[in-house]
C-alpha cells in the first residue's frame, strides 16, 4: 500500500526486512519494499545515516558478549514478527470489512435505485389512473346530460300520447256530428213523407204546421250551417292533428333510436365507471405501497448512515493500528 511520503524509520524498517530475508538492502530494493515510494536521493541519505548509526552501535555492541547480543537480536526479531503479524491480521480483517461494507453499500445503492425506479413507475401509473378518473368523471357528466335528454324524450312521448288521445276525441266528435246530421236528415225525410200522406186530410193544419216547420227548418238550417262549420273546422283540425301525429311519430322513432343508442352508451359508461372504481381501489393500493416504500427508504437511509459511521470508526481504528505499528517499529530499530 503506497504512502504519502517516507521517513527514516520507514527506510530503516525496509532495510531490516530485506536483511532478515537475506537480500541486499540496496536503494532500489528498499524503494520497492516501500511500495515504489520516495526518491532515490532521499532513500540514499536515510540509508547512509542508518549505516553510520549501525556502525556506531556495532562499536558499542562489541563491548557486549556474544550471548547477550544474540538474545537481544532474537528478542527484537520476535517482537518485530509479532507486531508484523498483528498488523497483517488487522489489515486483512480491515480489508474484509471494507469489502463487505462496500458490497453492502453497492447492494443498498442498487436497491435504492430500484426503489426510485419503482416509485417513478408508480407515480406514472398514478398519473395515468388520475387522468382516466378525470375522463370517467367527464363521461359521468355527459351521462347526466344524456339522462336529462331521455327524460325530455319521455315527456315528449307522454305529450304524443295526449295528442293522440285528443285526435281520437276529435274524430269521435266528428263521427257524432255526422250521425246527428244523418239522423236529422232521416227525421226530416220521414216528416215530409208523413206530411205528404196527411196533406189531403190536414192541409189547413199543415199550413199552420208548415209555418212552424219553416221556423223550425230555419233554426235547423242555422244549426246545420253551424254543424257544417264545426265539421269543416274539425276536419281541418283532424288533418292538422294527423300531420302533427305523423311528425310526432317520426320524432318518436328518432327519439327511440337515440334512446336505444344512449342506452347502449349508458351501459358502456356504467362498465367504464365500474372499471374506474376498480382503478380507484388499485390507486389506493398503490398509494399504500408508495407510503410503505417511502418508510422502507427512510429506514434504508438510516441503516446506510449507520454503516457509514461504522466504516468511519473502523477506518480510524485501522489508522491507529498503523500508527501503533510505526511506533512499535521505531523502538525495535533503536534496540538493534
Amino acid at each position: 500500500m503506497a504512502r504519502g511520503g517516507i521517513n527514516k524509520a520507514l527506510v530503516s524498517s525496509a532495510r531490516e526486512t530485506l536483511i532478515s530475508r537475506g537480500e541486499n538492502p540496496s536503494i532500489d530494493a528498499i524503494r520497492v519494499e516501500l511500495g515504489n515510494t520516495g526518491s532515490k536521493s532521499t532513500i540514499h541519505r536515510y540509508l547512509r545515516e542508518i549505516e553510520e548509526e549501525a556502525a556506531a552501535r556495532l562499536d558499542d555492541e562489541a563491548l557486549l558478549n556474544q550471548p547477550i547480543k544474540e538474545l537481544v537480536t532474537r528478542l527484537a526479531s520476535t517482537l518485530h514478527q509479532e507486531a508484523q503479524a498483528t498488523i497483517d491480521k488487522s489489515h486483512t480483517e480491515y480489508q474484509h470489512q471494507v469489502q463487505s461494507l462496500s458490497t453492502q453499500i453497492q447492494d443498498l445503492k442498487g436497491t435504492i435505485s430500484g426503489v426510485k425506479k419503482m416509485l417513478e413507475e408508480k407515480e406514472t401509473q398514478l398519473q395515468a389512473t388520475q387522468n382516466e378518473f378525470d375522463e370517467a368523471r367527464s363521461c359521468g357528466n355527459e351521462l347526466k346530460k344524456e339522462i336529462e335528454l331521455i327524460q325530455i324524450s319521455e315527456k315528449l312521448q307522454v305529450l304524443l300520447v295526449e295528442n293522440h288521445n285528443q285526435i281520437e276525441s276529435l274524430e269521435d266528435k266528428h263521427g257524432h256530428g255526422r250521425e246527428a246530421m244523418e239522423h236529422y236528415r232521416q227525421s226530416v225525410k220521414e216528416q215530409r213523407e208523413q206530411d205528404q200522406r196527411n196533406h189531403e186530410q190536414q192541409r189547413q193544419q199543415l199550413q199552420a204546421e208548415i209555418r212552424a216547420l219553416n221556423q223550425t227548418i230555419s233554426v235547423k238550417q242555422a244549426e246545420l250551417t253551424h254543424l257544417n262549420k264545426d265539421n269543416g273546422r274539425l276536419a281541418a283540425e283532424l288533418a292538422s292533428s294527423k300531420k302533427s301525429l305523423l311528425h310526432l311519430e317520426s320524432e318518436q322513432r328518432n327519439v327511440s333510436l337515440k334512446l336505444e343508442h344512449k342506452t347502449e352508451e349508458v351501459d358502456s359508461l356504467k362498465l367504464q365507471i365500474s372499471k374506474r372504481q376498480s382503478y380507484a381501489e388499485e390507486l389506493d393500493s398503490f398509494k399504500k405501497e408508495i407510503e410503505e416504500l417511502h418508510a422502507w427508504k427512510t429506514a434504508s437511509s438510516v441503516t446506510t448512515s449507520k454503516l457509514e459511521v461504522e466504516l468511519s470508526v473502523k477506518t480510524d481504528m485501522i489508522n491507529r493500528l498503523l500508527e501503533e505499528k510505526e511506533k512499535n517499529k521505531i523502538p525495535v530499530t533503536n534496540r538493534l
